[in-house]
């Protein structure tokens, strides 16, 4: 998750040689730095319960789960970021160790403070992986997923799922997600509830 800060314009290389001597992490897109926020215990437990789902309905493939220490990069324009989950099937992927460039699926635990980032200049970066099929948007408020699915002619088609009682199908891997799972052991003061869906 990418909070727009304190921007700093530059290329890839001197961001890399900057954020190596920064307390915290960054993101770089269009040559802009942006500060990552940090995370609440909320944030942290969907995060981690989405990982392990989405490494569960994998298992046995090339498929791997990542989450926000690995970079990942967009080639086309050097921007980098720290999905708070993503996963790559690419053999290429599988041989690099620190950043990784072909994801299938990206998921973000949306935040107050970073909505609006999340889903606007970090979606349409996004978009422009070729060979990512999804974008999950997860709620922190309550147990709600937006899936974003790329279609053959490059479009992106929305389907949602509320309550923990449901379950979202990804089309592209071909699986459901219960997002029981996903919203499960939560701190016992986080808003979360079960909406119908």
């Amino acid at each position: 998750m990418g909070l727009p800060a304190a921007k700093h314009a530059m290329n890839l290389d001197q961001f890399l040689a900057w954020e190596a001597q920064q307390p915290e992490r960054w993101e770089f897109v269009d040559g802009e730095a942006f500060a990552m926020a940090g995370g609440t215990d909320v944030h942290n437990t969907i995060c981690l319960n989405t990982a392990f789902a989405l490494r569960s309905a994998l298992a046995g493939t090339r498929c791997s789960v990542f989450m926000t220490d690995v970079r990942l990069r967009l080639a086309a324009d050097d921007s980098l970021f720290y999905p708070d989950v993503f996963v790559s099937c690419a053999d290429a992927d599988r041989a690099r160790r620190q950043v990784k460039e072909d994801p299938a699926l990206i998921a973000e635990v949306l935040s107050p403070s970073t909505e609006a980032y999340d889903r606007g200049r970090k979606f349409e970066a996004y978009r422009r992986f070729p060979g990512l099929r999804t974008v999950l948007f997860l709620s922190q408020e309550h147990a709600h997923v937006e899936c974003y699915s790329r279609l053959d002619d490059g479009g992106w088609l929305l389907s949602e799922a509320s309550g923990e009682r449901a379950a979202l199908h990804l089309p592209a891997l071909g699986f459901e997600l219960a997002l029981g799972e996903l919203y499960r052991d939560l701190p016992d003061d986080s808003a979360t509830t079960d909406t119908p869906s």
